[in-house]
Order: C-alpha cells, then sequence, then structure tokens
C-alpha cells in the first residue's frame, strides 16, 4: 500500500479524495469518475506503530457525504468484502482503476493488471514468476519497481509478491508486519 502519488496526466477529470476506515488505518482514496487514481494509509505507519484493529467497522469515515458515484460504492463494497473475508472479493466488482482503464498500458501497469487478474487472496508469487507470467522473464526488477510504485494497494496485492528466497519487502521495509498481517488475513501463514 503507498502513501499518495500523483495523478496521471490523462485524467482530466474532477478529483476527489475520501477516507475509508479499516482495520490496518484510516485508508485515503483518491478517486474521479471513471476510476481510483491511489489508495493508501493516512499517516506513517511502520513496523513499530502497525496496530491492526480488526473489529474496526468498514466504512466512509464522512457519512455526511455518502458514497453516491459507482467507484465509491464499489470501492467500499470491496473493502468490506475483503476485510470481513478476502475470499468473498470475488463477489463483489473490483472498483475501476483508472491506470488500468488505457487500451495500451505501459509495462507498469500491464504488471498491476496481471498481479491483481491472477494472483487471488491466499496465494503469493514471486517477483520473477510474475515476470514470467508477463512473458518478460528477465524483468525481475522492473517488477519489483512496479510493487514499489504500485498506486492501490490492497486492490492491486503487491502484498502478495514475494522473494523466491523469502518474503521480500513491503513500503520499502517499513510495513513487514503490514504484510504479514495481510497475508495471515488471506490465509498465507508461511512467513
Amino acid at each position: 500500500m503507498t502513501t499518495k502519488k500523483p495523478l496521471p496526466a490523462s485524467c482530466n477529470s474532477k478529483i476527489q479524495e475520501k477516507i475509508l476506515s479499516s482495520p490496518v488505518g484510516n485508508i485515503l482514496v483518491t478517486l474521479c469518475e471513471e476510476g481510483l487514481h491511489s489508495v493508501g494509509l493516512e499517516g506513517d505507519i511502520s513496523d513499530e506503530n502497525f496496530s491492526p484493529n480488526e473489529s474496526e467497522v468498514i466504512q466512509w469515515v464522512d457519512e455526511d457525504n455518502p458514497a453516491q458515484t459507482k467507484v465509491l460504492t464499489d470501492c467500499l463494497s470491496w473493502f468490506q468484502a475483503y476485510f470481513k473475508d478476502p475470499a468473498l472479493i470475488d463477489t463483489v466488482p473490483r472498483p475501476e482503476i483508472c491506470c488500468l482503464r488505457k487500451s495500451e498500458l505501459g509495462f507498469r501497469a500491464r504488471v498491476w493488471q496481471t498481479l491483481a487478474d491472477t494472483v487471488g487472496p491466499g496465494k503469493v508469487i514471486t517477483y520473477g514468476a510474475l515476470a514470467a507470467r508477463l512473458e518478460n522473464p528477465g524483468a525481475v526488477r522492473a517488477v519489483g519497481s512496479a510493487m514499489r510504485n504500485n498506486p492501490v494497494g490492497i486492490i492491486v496485492p503487491c502484498h502478495r509478491v514475494v522473494r523466491s528466497s523469502g518474503m521480500g519487502l513491503y513500503h520499502g521495509g517499513k510495513r513487514q508486519t503490514m504484510k504479514k498481517w495481510l497475508l495471515r488475513h488471506e490465509g498465507v501463514d508461511k512467513f
């Protein structure tokens, strides 16, 4: 899960920010009418202060302005399903993601799309296997770069990408505890 990233230059829609409460902390969602731009934790969450609250209700923090667009509704439904039981995400639509809507995807967007489409909850994939899945087995470092720059963490599950020799880094190595929590939440407990 990333911090706030700059918006794509090709998006000319009005941008809005919403905050969603979750077991891993408040999630800042940046979106337009067409899709999500970024999903990131609010505040400076690190291994030292990560304190999940599994009883947290998944809802928009600003209840005076309830979700009214399809993107907001899909985003809320997706996160509610994910934090209730990750296996349920296949029962709700994944929110549209602006950087994945282009007809010709760049390499990073292809990595994110492939990861989101092919590695479901409870599964992990190595950087090398993901590069091979993209028919570019030499692109292991480029896959790692795509993971570091993932603008929509959890929805595009970069926490499911691991090293062949172990878990690997998450959020620059500052959120290993969170990566372990997300994987355990999905039923992966080998790390």
